[in-house]
């Protein structure tokens, strides 16, 4: 929790009304605020950096939404024209439109404040220079840029709020510009309905820095999340975050350089197919931890995605679960049931292809204090994947574990005592996965029992629905 401040007030006047002067409370309340209480961590260590990335291609641009160039009009026969906050003309479609100006957050607040429920805020091209939080309170409001090269806010000067942006209203759709050099997450929406993030790019341009955001895109405890064609680089813990929320879909996205990829954390219904995450410390994290609200995260779906050389160092915060992911990890599933991995391109991950394990305090974990807490990977389905030099250079403790060059996949043999024996929907299923090796290094079993014996794994599960397009 943060503690109460007295946030100063900023006044600014509403463009296009004559005499009406609003007054924005701006919080300046610092410090990132996260729920994660995860425990201290020892893997990671390895700063060895693998094989060159393959190159990527930026996901495609959503339209800009600048169709149309009608002039602002005036009030005739009581009705309001769309207001426009700094000259210049409104796209046809827009409600407000703000430029680049002397006081960009006087502006740019001041049209989200005043939008009604359903407007359309645009912003024009250029260099949005802001030293505090920006939020977004209406429901089913547009926030929408010239496109994501064109539109550029940065928050490199930021000293009041711990976000970028806030979103707190549902139905809100964020698209088509660029967020930089926040110190705290890019863009977070709390406990809101149906968030989009489209065409957005969030960058921190320092490599593998603490000073850094936590999370480009961090979305917890909602329900209907989207987010497309969009970017992260640089965060020190995950790129694209999903946290405690249901009914989501990631696609198309790009995520490099930061420490995870992107990141499903105790969520359910997650469908992500189409994304490219590469030179982060790990490519895609599945995860269900202990002391959250929301528990028992299940059932992502990933297809069709490349994953390829998550090989770059753990800039993580020690303490963090992120900390404990060791350098060259393509998929990791930690203690999260009832996932499906199918036709990804799994490539160049030195230490891992995939790797399944439990929530253990051997692993570099705190001990999880919640007695309900189920801290063990079940009924996965990994299949008609394709698997290239993975496992070439594993980084500790990985190495000592599976050996050197480990498998493609790599699961720690710890099974739920209380789940009845022999039971095949707690089994880890793999199918095939072409010449994909793989380890059972039996973790909970003191490494004694190691097996790279595929045919208790070779197995089938149900496929899981995959949401429609959103």
């Amino acid at each position: 929790m943060k503690s109460p401040c007295r946030p100063p007030l900023l006044s600014f006047a509403r463009a296009g009304v004559t005499g009406l002067a609003l007054t924005l409370s701006l919080g300046a309340c610092g410090g990132d605020d996260k729920g994660d209480t995860d425990g201290d961590s020892t893997m990671g260590t390895d700063g060895t950096v693998g094989t060159e990335p393959t190159a990527g291609t930026d996901a495609t641009d959503a339209t800009d939404g600048t169709a149309g160039t009608e002039p602002t009009g005036s009030d005739t026969e009581g009705t309001t024209a769309p207001t426009t906050t700094t000259g210049g003309e409104m796209p046809a479609d827009c409600d407000a439109f703000v430029s680049p100006s002397d006081d960009d957050v006087a502006a740019l607040q001041g049209a989200l404040l005043d939008a009604a429920d359903g407007d359309i805020v645009c912003m024009a091209e250029g260099l949005f220079e802001l030293n505090t939080e920006i939020s977004i309170s209406a429901n089913n409001l547009t926030l929408r840029g010239a496109g994501r090269e064109q539109t550029i806010l940065d928050f490199s000067a930021q000293d009041l709020g711990a976000n970028g942006i806030k979103i707190s209203g549902d139905g809100v759709t964020v698209q088509n510009f660029t967020v930089r050099e926040t110190p705290g997450d890019g863009i977070r929406g709390d406990d809101v309905a149906d968030i989009t993030f489209d065409g957005v790019s969030v960058e921190w341009a320092a490599k593998e820095s603490l000073e850094s955001g936590a999370y480009g895109f961090y979305p917890v405890g909602c329900t209907g999340v989207v987010i497309r064609n969009s970017r992260v680089i640089g965060a020190r813990d995950a790129g694209i975050y999903v946290g405690q929320s249901s009914n989501i879909l990631v696609e198309d996205n790009e995520a490099y350089d930061n420490v995870a990829g992107i990141e499903i954390e105790n969520s359910t219904g997650a469908t992500l197919r189409r994304n490219h995450a590469y030179n982060n410390t790990g490519g895609i994290l599945i995860f269900n931890l202990p002391g959250l609200p929301v528990q028992d995260g299940k059932h992502t779906l990933a297809y069709d995605n490349i994953v390829e050389n998550n090989n770059g160092n753990n800039f993580g915060i020690p303490g963090t679960s992120v900390a404990a992911v060791p350098p060259g990890v393509g998929f990791m599933i930690l203690a999260s049931d009832d996932n499906e991995l199918r036709n990804n391109m799994i490539r160049g991950n030195r230490t891992s292809g995939v790797i399944i394990v439990s929530y253990n305090e051997a692993i570099g974990l705190e001990p999880a204090d919640d007695p309900n807490f189920d801290a063990f990977a079940e009924g996965n389905y990994i299949h008609d994947n394709s698997f290239v030099d993975n496992g070439t250079m594993p980084a500790t403790p990985v190495d000592g574990v599976a050996g050197v060059p480990a498998p493609d996949i790599q699961f720690d043999g710890c099974l739920n005592p209380d789940a009845a024996p022999m039971d095949p929907a707690v089994v880890n299923c793999l199918w095939q996965n072409g010449d994909a090796d793989y380890i059972n290094f039996d973790l909970c079993g003191g490494l004694a029992n190691k097996s790279t014996d595929l045919e208790p794994v070779t197995c089938q599960h149900t496929a899981l629905p995959e949401l429609p397009a959103g």
